[in-house]
């Protein structure tokens, strides 16, 4: 006796071969575009670096409520990994933002400190 998978159960498994590939691409083409965006190689590792805890945090919370992965749950996981990458990108946006003000008070400073040649800042 043999079992197998017949009908839409089939099809459903031969599609999972290639979510694999599917979730890399989208990978790869996020770092990319947050690539272009921030003109940096560290910044998109960054943002990408808090989707594996977003989506095992999502799955532990699937396991502990005894539900299953369906069709709504990895909507809500995709939603989920949607704004925590979100939240990362307005961390990243913040801290440059803070970088760039900070750069340009010393700047400022500093041209003071010239112009006035008095060496203290003021």
């Amino acid at each position: 006796m043999q079992t197998s998978f017949q009908g839409a159960a089939l099809a459903f498994q031969g599609t999972l071969g290639s979510t694999l590939w599917l979730i890399l691409a989208a990978i790869v083409t996020v770092y990319i575009v947050l690539g272009v965006l921030y003109e940096s190689y560290i910044h998109p590792v960054t943002i990408l670096s808090t989707l594996p805890s977003a989506g095992v945090g999502a799955l532990l919370a699937l396991m502990i409520a005894g539900q299953d992965l369906g069709v709504v749950g990895i909507i809500g996981i995709i939603l989920l990994i949607g704004i925590v990458k979100k939240n990362a990108i307005m961390m990243i946006d913040f801290a440059l933002q803070a970088e760039r003000i900070e750069a340009s008070r010393r700047a400022k400073r500093s041209t003071r400190r010239r112009c006035c040649g008095c060496g203290r800042s003021s």
